[in-house]
This record gives structure tokens, C-alpha cells and sequence, in this order.
């Protein structure tokens, strides 16, 4: 039975590897230097994982396929190179298999569709929204996370031990968005609504982890202290990629004009900041060197003060590649460490490669601006310089360019004005974060002084607000 299976697998396995011998014949014949074979075989271990979630194979079928393989790589050594691609795709497919959760009665998800009473610790920072707050727990005594919607009030917070009652639902497609799916990618196969909650005992969990969603807190309260609203929430929006009390006016009106993405912390925000930051440290007549680290560090600070969540340390990473590519002056020597930063974060999380909006936005913005940026900026030199209009204008047609079929995809709208208010819009943010920031600063030393420095902010965010109304 075992040879059987063997030589069904070997068979299934031929029209992999042929493909792969067709692609590769030339790359074959001549010899492949060591950063071609690492690029691609990060590529398409990509490729397995993403293959997978469409051609689910059992975890037997994988091993043996992985073994056949392992055995024609001792054996046909003309096509060891096809046959090493060929094993890193279906490195892929073990991946995506290994994240598969284990229903059985020690995983809560394994109760859906039933009244079930638990006790849990609240694991990620609670998501408070206008009408309601979400709450993502673990339970104590069960694998598994599960999704509570509940009032917002009373507040909960990180690592608060809590006792649960309520009916677990197993999670839906809505229409055309996989909610399943999307909730998948953070481990919830479960949801809980209108739940009967009592807590039990607070910060039960990581202290360094509590302590810098405390500082966040802090952070956005003195925000709220020193500048009035919409304001202080497009203020914390764009600081930390807080978008809690944002009018829904508001965010449809950004949405309307492309410029939804300076209040959330993504790739697509992340990477034109930086590239923006460093037309400014030109301008201020920094060196290359200095401003490089400078921005590193600013880059670093931003990810504690965001939370240091998995979408924040992504988008983190993708601007420093963008940075690194600037530094380096030659996009290709980045290729490498680009392929390498998607492969390292989908082998921790498979499933955002297909089901994750904000890691696709975060790499196709950074393809965008290192590989088209340049181009763009040759072709705009008719362009004044003053104020970075040059970069500013080929940052943001790259970016938009390379996002645009996953922005119409997932989101169903594009923006024809995008790139002319983003123009007017972007030379303001550097201005918004740093006025902010002393804002912020000055509002811990003496709430006085930070609510006079607020004014700076307010007037800046106003002329932001304005071009959004004018041009939606």
C-alpha cells in the first residue's frame, strides 16, 4: 500500500517538477549565482503556500511527495537544481498545512454553534470602535482564540483575566470578503456576540507587553487633552494608527480621495513617510549616512509607540527596506532581502499572504518605490524640487500604481484626484507628526504648554480636512 501511494504521489509530483525544469531550462544551462537560486527559492516557496490554500493536501501526501523529492536529488543530478525549487514549493504546502488548526475537545473552536462558559485572558490590545469594542481572548484552559464583540463599556484591557458565557459562533464569508479567512490569519476560528463577561483579575500577562499599551494610552489621552476633535483623532491616526472617535464623514471623505491610508499604519503609510522624510533631511542638508540611521531610529520608536503590533513591525520592516534601497542606490541589491522579509513573515504567518490586505498593500507599496520610483523621478524632472515635489509625486504615482489591483480587489473603489491630493496632502504629514509630537511632549511636561502648541497641529490638520472636502 505504502509503494502504492508512493508512486501515485511521484506521478502527482512529475507535472510540478516539469514545470519547474520548463521555467528553469535556461537558468539551468548556464550557472545560477547564489543570489538567483536564494531569490528564487524564497519565490516560490511563496508560491507553494499560496497554491495551497486552493490545493489542500494531507500532511502524508506532502511528506512522501517531499521524500520523492529528496530521492531524486541523490539520483538525477542534471536536474538537481529544478528539484531543490521543486522542494522549497512544497516547503509551502507543509507550511500552510502545519498552521492548520487541530479540532479535537482541547480546542475551543471545537464547541462553535454551542452555549459554552470559559474563562480566558484578553491576548491582543482591545479594539475599541464607535458602538462597540472588540476584545480577542485566549482561553485558559483550551487552544484556540475567540473573537468577543461586547459594549464599550465597561472598558478591558491587555491581559485582563476574564470569566465568559456565551454562544461561539463559527465565522462567515460576508458576500465577496472572507471573514473566516481574514479572522484565520490571527488563529480566531471562533466569534462571540453580546457576551456575558465578569472580570476576574487584570494584567495577567506579558509586562513589558502591558507597559507599552500603557504608554499608547497615555500617549493618545494627552492627544485628546490638548487638541479638540475630529482633530485629536486624525491627530492619533496618524501618530499611532489609533482610528477610534474618527467621524465616518471624515473617513468616507479620505476614502473618497485617496488618502485613507496617512490614518492607517500600513506599508502604503510607512514607505511614503519615509521616502518623504528623507527628501526632508536633503533639504535640511543631513548626509546620506546620518539621516539613513536617523530614520531607523525614528522608524524603531514608532513601532514601540504604535504598540509593536504584527501589522506596525511589518510595515516597520518594509520601510526600512525602502531605505535600504536608498541608501544602497541600487534597487537590485535589495531584491534579496525584500523576497527574504515576505518568505521570513509568511513562514511565521502563512495566512497573510492571500487573506492579510495590509502585508499585500506593504509589499507591492515597497515594489512600487523601489523599482518605479526611480523611473518616475527621471521622467519628472521638469518638476520643481521645492518642498520634495519631485519625490513626493513619484512616490506616490509608484505606490498607488503597484497597490491599485488589490485597492480595487478588496475595496472597490479608485480615486482619480488620489494623486494630486496626495500631492497637496503628504508635504503637511511630516509637519502634522513632528508638531504632534511636541505636542504630546509638551503636553507631559505641562498640559498648558501642549495645548498651546496644539494650535500648530490643529492648523495643519484643518488644511489637510479642507483639500479632502474640496476635492471629494
Amino acid at each position: 500500500m505504502f509503494c502504492t501511494l508512493f508512486s501515485v504521489c511521484v506521478w502527482f509530483d512529475m507535472p510540478v517538477l516539469l514545470f519547474f525544469n520548463a521555467v528553469l531550462r535556461y537558468n539551468i544551462r548556464m550557472t545560477m549565482r547564489k543570489s538567483q537560486k536564494f531569490f528564487y527559492s524564497c519565490l516560490v516557496f511563496l508560491l507553494g503556500v499560496g497554491l495551497a490554500e486552493y490545493v489542500p493536501l494531507s500532511g502524508t501526501v506532502i511528506l512522501v511527495l517531499i521524500g520523492a523529492v529528496a530521492v531524486g536529488l541523490i539520483f538525477w543530478k542534471q536536474k538537481r537544481l529544478a528539484l531543490v525549487f521543486v522542494l522549497f514549493f512544497l516547503f509551502g504546502f507543509l507550511r500552510l498545512h502545519l498552521a492548520q488548526p487541530n479540532i479535537n475537545a482541547n480546542h475551543i473552536s471545537f464547541y462553535n454553534e454551542q452555549n459554552k462558559s470559559f474563562e480566558a485572558v484578553i491576548a491582543e490590545e482591545p479594539d475599541a470602535r464607535i458602538a462597540e469594542q472588540r476584545l480577542t481572548v485566549k482561553p485558559v484552559d483550551f487552544k484556540g482564540k475567540v473573537l468577543l464583540k461586547t459594549a464599550l463599556f465597561p472598558e478591558y484591557h491587555y491581559g485582563d483575566r476574564l470569566s465568559v458565557e456565551c454562544k461561539l459562533l463559527t465565522p462567515q464569508a460576508v458576500e465577496d470578503f472572507q471573514y473566516d479567512r481574514y479572522l484565520a490569519r490571527y488563529g480566531i476560528y471562533s466569534v462571540c456576540y453580546i457576551p456575558k463577561i465578569k472580570l476576574i483579575a487584570g494584567e495577567q500577562k506579558n509586562f513589558l507587553v502591558s507597559g507599552i499599551y500603557k504608554f499608547k494610552s497615555a500617549f493618545a489621552r494627552r492627544i485628546n487633552q490638548t487638541i479638540s476633535e475630529p482633530h485629536a483623532a486624525l491627530l492619533a491616526g496618524i501618530l499611532i494608527g489609533s482610528r477610534q472617535g474618527i467621524p465616518t464623514d471624515v473617513s468616507e471623505t479620505f476614502k473618497d480621495v485617496g488618502i485613507t491610508h496617512i490614518i492607517a499604519i500600513s506599508g502604503y503609510n510607512i514607505t511614503i513617510i519615509v521616502a518623504m522624510l528623507m527628501g526632508v533631511f536633503a533639504a535640511l542638508r543631513v548626509n546620506r549616512k546620518k539621516a539613513f540611521w536617523g530614520i531607523v531610529a525614528g522608524l524603531i520608536f514608532f513601532v514601540i509607540l504604535t504598540g509593536a503590533s504584527a501589522s506596525v513591525v511589518r510595515a516597520a520592516v518594509m520601510g526600512f527596506i525602502v531605505l535600504l534601497a536608498k541608501q544602497m542606490g541600487r534597487a537590485s541589491k535589495v531584491k534579496n532581502i525584500l523576497i527574504l522579509s515576505a518568505a521570513a513573515m509568511v513562514f511565521v504567518n502563512p495566512r497573510i499572504l492571500l487573506w492579510d490586505a495590509g502585508f499585500q498593500l506593504s509589499f507591492l507599496a515597497t515594489l512600487g518605490l523601489i523599482y518605479l520610483g526611480p523611473i518616475l523621478q527621471k521622467r519628472l524632472t521638469k518638476l520643481p524640487e521645492a518642498f520634495g515635489l519631485q519625490e513626493n509625486l513619484a512616490s506616490t504615482l509608484s505606490a498607488i500604481i503597484f497597490t491599485l489591483p488589490i485597492i480595487l480587489f478588496n475595496f472597490h473603489r479608485f480615486s482619480l484626484v488620489a494623486p494630486l491630493v496626495n500631492i497637496l496632502v503628504l508635504p503637511a504629514i511630516p509637519w502634522i507628526m513632528l508638531v504632534g509630537f511636541v505636542q504630546v511632549v509638551a503636553a507631559f511636561i505641562w498640559l498648558p504648554l501642549g495645548q498651546v502648541v496644539g494650535w500648530g497641529s490643529w492648523a495643519l490638520i484643518s488644511y489637510v480636512v479642507k483639500i479632502a472636502q474640496i476635492f471629494s
